[in-house]
């Protein structure tokens, strides 16, 4: 959908406090909610820079479905690319912080996994990610957009092996997760699973 839940806002706004990102990419931007909450916490609140021409913080974000995209979204990112972000992502450098929310459920799971692989390529930082976990969030296509129909399931077994941070939250349908994920930890991740440890 072009929009999420708001029960993860303020954890969104704790990791940023933490990791200071100077250039975010926000994976399925929708309708720019978060990238308005990371602007007006990083540039405006934290760095005192109200104005446009005084922002200091690269704000990017991928968004497979155009129509989602108006002034407001302008108005707030740097750069919008539009397009599937599993092919979008390889033609990007690299960023402080990826973003990547409510967009891993609209893959299959194999395909989820090697995207995660890629966005980890692209960040020398971390990796936010905010899901639906469980089988209570089903979804078909929406808003005459295909890719809104959920394609696989996460649990927070999934995620919990490279996790740094997490926060899960109870509403309906299900559980919802927002979780702080630092590369060398997913990378590690990786390392042990490809041993067998």
């Amino acid at each position: 959908m072009p929009t999420s839940p708001y029960v993860h806002i303020q954890t969104f706004v704790d990791y940023l406090i933490e990791t200071r990102p100077a250039a975010i990419l926000d994976i399925g931007l929708g309708n720019g909610k978060l990238g308005f909450v990371a602007r007006d916490l990083l540039d405006v609140m934290l760095g005192e820079r109200y104005r446009r021409e005084q922002w200091q913080v690269r704000i990017d974000g991928i968004e497979v479905f155009e129509d989602y995209i108006q002034q407001l979204q302008r108005d707030i990112y740097d750069n919008i690319y539009i397009g599937d972000a599993f092919q979008k992502i390889e033609q990007l450098g690299v960023y402080d912080a990826i973003f990547i929310g409510d967009v891993l459920e609209h893959f299959e799971k194999t395909k989820a996994w090697e995207f995660l692989d890629r966005c980890i390529a692209h960040t020398d930082g971390h990796l936010i990610i905010n899901i639906p976990l469980g089988s209570e969030w089903e979804q078909p296509d929406i808003y005459n957009n295909p890719y809104e129909r959920h394609r696989s399931e996460w649990i927070w077994p999934d995620f919990q092996p490279f996790t740094y941070k997490f926060k899960l939250f109870q509403i309906y349908p299900g559980t919802y997760g927002s979780f702080l994920i630092r590369k060398g930890d997913y990378l590690d991740h990786k390392i042990r699973s490809l041993n067998g440890t």
